[in-house]
């Protein structure tokens, strides 16, 4: 019998994180200022930093 509270103790808790964590995660899934532009890399295929390659 305490080997079932356990189970559905631990089962409460890990729903319990489950949509908390959903929760935030659609809360910061919305964009923030999508008119900046963000530059990933400065550097072209073959590792170079000048303009023409």
């Amino acid at each position: 019998m305490k080997s079932l509270v356990t189970r559905l103790t631990a089962a409460l808790l890990a729903l319990v994180a489950v949509v908390l964590l959903a929760g935030a995660a659609a809360k910061s899934a919305t964009i923030a200022s999508p008119d900046k532009l963000v530059i990933l890399s400065t550097t072209d295929v073959k590792g170079k930093t000048s303009p023409c390659g």
